[in-house]
């Protein structure tokens, strides 16, 4: 547990990243099946509302950080630190 963020990519802990997108898979496909309207839909459609979903999830967690003063090496590369 303790060595969890050691792994690294562009400095960036890869374990953030990974357990953001399971919970923005876990919410996705929630949304996606409980929409009223669940026909006509393409594969295409489900990928791209996944990554929309995913940034949005992104930039809420840099908001965040930032609203509380955390400094986080994504807030730096955009510009926020």
């Amino acid at each position: 547990m303790v060595n969890l963020r050691k792994y690294r990519f562009f400095n960036l802990a890869i374990f953030d990243y990974v357990a953001t997108f399971i919970a923005v898979l876990i919410l996705h496909a929630y949304m996606w099946i409980n929409a009223k309207v669940n026909y006509k839909r393409t594969i295409i459609q489900y990928f791209i509302s996944l990554i929309v979903v995913f940034i949005g999830m992104l930039g809420l967690g840099t908001i965040i950080h930032y609203f509380f003063g955390v400094k986080s090496t994504f807030s730096h590369y955009i510009g926020l630190a």
